[in-house]
This record gives structure tokens, sequence and C-alpha cells, in this order.
């Protein structure tokens, strides 16, 4: 909360996603054996979030992860190669993952729903920096009415959702901007042409982040980082459905902390121009 109010941030996340150990499931009979906590037990989690930021300038940000990703993790013995392998010789037993991990989350939803709380963040990595990681008919087929389930359960707490996907976002944004999802993070340039996604989904979808986190904030000048803040916000925020500054990814090591300063420093002074 300290470093949220130092930095003007505007919420603070709190996780309530589960999956199981990872790459644990490998048959239908770890599958079977697979025990779910109580969703319920959610609530003192983020309760204590709720209490920590009452009377503060600080959002809180409810987060969960989607059926993909936790399926992917999940099964193994290797995370992703082993879901790879999975998707042709056991389908039946990657849907039911999937469908399990989807009612559990929405169980949480269900459980936590009259907490005040302000948001949705809901991740699901579907993508690498050249195209998603599943063909366009699996990702029809297998995620897309399964994330829907997710996203419209949290929407229906008149709550906004923000999605974040790692890598080429553009296969998943005609799902996002149909269901309602408000905001798209973190739009890394290295898959993602932001200009691109601007003229096309500006108007019904925000954006969030695209400041770049491999090669501007690592190895970059403040002064670069604060020209790249201040060029995306004059292209991006005022018009249609907005624009957040944030980086494309999280604030890795590689980070030189005056740059990090320099982007959180020219959003405040852009905003006071």
């Amino acid at each position: 909360l300290y470093i949220a109010q130092t930095v003007g941030q505007d919420a603070i996340p709190c996780s309530l996603t589960w999956f199981t150990e990872e790459g644990s499931i490998h048959t239908p009979e770890d599958l079977a054996n697979l025990k779910f906590p109580d969703p319920t037990d959610a609530k003192a989690k983020l309760q204590s979030y709720a209490d920590t930021v009452a009377g503060t300038n600080v959002g809180l940000c409810a987060r969960l992860s989607g059926p993909l990703t936790l399926t992917y993790m999940s099964t193994g013995p290797i995370p992703i190669e082993s879901f790879m392998y999975l998707l042709f010789d056991e389908p039946q037993m990657v849907e039911d993952l999937m469908d399990q991990y989807v009612e559990y989350h929405i169980a949480v939803l269900e459980a936590v729903k009259d907490i005040p709380f302000h948001m949705f963040y809901i991740g699901d990595d579907l993508s690498s920096s050249t195209g998603p990681l599943i063909s366009p008919a699996m990702l029809d087929e297998l995620w897309a009415p399964r994330a829907e389930r997710l996203v419209k359960a949290a929407l229906a707490t008149d709550r906004p959702v923000m999605f974040h996907c790692c890598g080429d976002e553009t296969p998943i944004l005609p799902y996002l901007v149909e269901w309602g999802v408000q905001g798209v993070h973190p739009l890394q340039p290295v898959a993602n042409d932001i200009d691109a996604i601007h003229a096309k989904y500006g108007d019904k979808i925000t954006l969030i982040g695209n400041i770049d986190v491999s090669e501007l904030l690592s190895f970059g000048t403040p002064e670069q980082v604060r020209q790249d803040t201040f060029d995306h916000l004059d292209k991006f925020y005022g018009d249609d459905a907005g624009y957040i500054v944030c980086s494309s990814h999280s604030i890795i090591d590689s980070v030189i902390p005056e740059n990090y300063l320099a982007m959180v420093d020219a959003a405040h002074e852009w905003k006071k121009k």
C-alpha cells in the first residue's frame, strides 16, 4: 500500500487464483483425485486487503487466472509442453480440467462479490510473441467459451474487467471486445502494434501498458522513457476508450529504477498539463 500511495498507483491486486502443483496432472486418474479448496476461503483474504485500503485513495483489484494458463501449468510432467501432447492424447481430460478451474473460480467470484473492491484483473497467457499457443480453432472451441463464462461472471458483479495476456493479443481482442471487457494489458511492443490496435479497437477497449520493459525501461535513459510516456498519453489517452500508463510486463530486475520513476513522474506531469 505504501508503494502504491508513493507512486500514485491506482490500485493494488489481491490474487484469488488457485491451481494445483505444477505438472502434477498426467492422467484422468490424477484429475479424478484432484481436490479443490473451499472457494469461500477467498473471502478472508480479499477482506483483509479491503480493510487495508479502506479510507485511502488506492483501489482494490481482485486477480484471477484464466482456464488455459491454469490447465497448461497443471498438466505434466512438463508444464506447457505436456499440455500440447495431452490436447491430442487426452482431450477430454484437458477439457474437464479447464471446466473444473472455471467452475471453481466462478464460485470464488460468487463468494467475494459483496466485499468492497473495485475491479477484476483476469490473466490468461495464450500467446507467445509470434502468435497464440494453440490453433485458432482450438482457441475458439476450447478457450473462448470457458473464458467467456469467467469474464461474464466477473462483469455480472458490476465491476470492470482488465484482461491480461502476454505476447500477441490480436487473436483474442475480438473476443474481449465482444464480451464487454473494459481494458486490455500489457500490449508488449515486441508482439503488438499499439497504433494498429488503437485504430481498430480504441473506441471499444482501454489500452493498458506498452511502455517497453525489455528495451526502453531496462536499457534506455530516463529522458527517453519520459518522452515515450508522453507520446503514449498524447496519442491514446484522450480519445475513445482511453489509455492507462503501465509497463509492458512486470518490473523485472533489469529495469533501471530511475527509468521506472521517470515513467511514473512523466504520467503525473502529463496529467497536470
